[in-house]
């Protein structure tokens, strides 16, 4: 069958002859006009079984057919059953939408170099000088493109691969962190449990003598002992929480409340180095969206340091302050793709722990969140605890600073986004 624009070659021997519009020297000029152009082009007849009726040179590279092979042939006779119906489906679509239809990816499966990858374009065309509905199909390899976002999908799955393994390996850097702090804490824990213990060995021993049924002492005992019960397994239970490994589990919390449960953990520490504490909370501190366990081990890590570099104070002092800001001229990070880091205007929780011991020198305060660096003696830190307080501050999305003080001493200032505001009632 031939058709106003059918350039390529005769149509098949059992098809009717018609009379070309163009001379010989005018189908040469579109034939190469279509031949050069850097997509593929086809044309089918949809009025005779969907034949190939044009067949440009581009298409002939991609699919490795010949023209002459496919003129007059239909998509059954040149490709796989399955490819065949998959093409069919879409050009019925075509006709029956009465449009262009854009099919974004699809294959063509090749007996050698491997498959191809097209976007391809269909229109439906009326043929005017046969009546004919013809389809148009102009396709673009775009095999190399596909293999790049193969590649690129591979190179992200190895990277998230990647990330996880370096989260693993921080929790853990963590974790040996928390573990250092824990045997710092093990003489304290066992003093503040002591206390406990004797009182309900008193009590017990009170009972065992008999006890009167009038005894207004029994009363009094009892209760004490349940006290004491309840201060030990808050004790124990604290230290559990805190030594327990686990990823980072964000919830609402009243900071100041988790700020003292820390300071009654080292209190022993406290009260053996004659420390003075001063707290000053500001009033309705609104809650933070942290993790209170990696939290706790960022304040008991900073009220030690603050401890040891104290040894030789006079009149030790601590002071922790509490109090709510908003962000101002935060240089932008225009690296930074995370939703949480700070901003500009940004309503904030900031966290100041201050002493009047030794300070840090100056060409170490560059250092001090360094992995394995300490100014401690060999065996009296692993040089972790700094580096892990900023671990954790940033997986909160915060930030910590260290500053010496003007009149001796060192400040340590943890600012925080997470400020959840209580809405106020309608």
């Amino acid at each position: 069958m031939a058709f106003g624009f059918h350039l390529f070659s005769p149509p098949p021997p059992d098809s009717p002859a018609a009379v070309p519009p163009f001379d010989s020297s005018g189908r040469n000029y579109l034939e190469q006009v279509l031949d050069n152009l850097p997509v593929a082009l086809f044309v089918k007849d949809a009025s005779d079984h969907f034949r190939f009726v044009v067949w440009n040179k581009k298409q002939e590279e991609i699919t490795t057919i010949p023209r002459t092979v496919a003129l007059g042939k239909t998509d059954y006779d040149l490709f796989s059953k399955e490819s065949a119906d998959y093409f069919r489906e879409v050009d019925l679509a075509v006709l029956r939408r009465g449009r262009r239809v854009e099919v974004p990816e699809e294959i063509i499966e090749r007996d050698s170099g491997g498959d191809i990858w097209l976007r391809t374009v269909k229109v439906p065309v009326a043929d005017g000088t046969q009546g004919h509905t013809l389809i148009l199909g102009i396709s673009e390899d775009i095999t190399d493109r596909i293999h790049a976002r193969e590649q690129l999908d591979r190179l992200n799955k190895n990277l998230l691969h990647v990330n996880r393994e370096l989260e693993d390996t921080q929790l853990q850097l963590i974790q040996a962190e928390k573990l250092e702090s824990i045997g710092r804490l093990a003489a304290g824990v066992a003093h503040e449990v002591k206390n406990p213990l004797a009182l309900l060995l008193l009590g017990v021993e009170y009972l065992t003598g008999g006890v009167k049924e009038d005894d207004p002492n029994v009363p009094v005992i009892l209760n004490e002992m349940r006290e004491a019960i309840a201060r030990a397994d808050r004790i124990v239970r604290g230290m559990v929480d805190f030594s327990s490994e686990r990823k980072l589990s964000m919830e609402p919390t009243d900071f100041s409340a988790l700020v003292q449960h820390v300071l009654l953990m080292v209190r022993h520490e406290l009260t053996r180095g004659s420390v003075n504490v001063e707290i000053e909370f500001e009033k309705n501190l609104p809650k933070v969206l942290i993790d209170s366990a990696k939290f706790e081990q960022i304040l008991v890590n900073l009220f030690i340091n603050s401890l040891h570099a104290m040894r030789d104070t006079k009149d030790p002092k601590l002071e922790v302050l509490i109090y709510t800001d908003t962000l101002e001229n935060v240089e932008r990070d225009e690296g930074a793709r995370t939703v949480n880091h700070l901003r500009s205007g940004d309503d904030v929780l900031v966290l100041e722990v201050k002493d009047n011991g030794t300070g840090v020198s100056q060409e170490n305060l560059c250092k001090v969140f360094d992995p394995f660096f300490t100014t401690k003696a060999t065996g009296q830190g692993t040089g972790l605890g700094l580096s892990v307080v900023r671990k954790i501050v940033e997986l909160h999305g915060g930030k910590v600073e260290i500053s010496n003080r003007l009149y001796g001493g060192a400040k340590v200032r943890i600012t925080l986004k997470s400020v959840l505001r209580e809405s106020a009632p309608s």
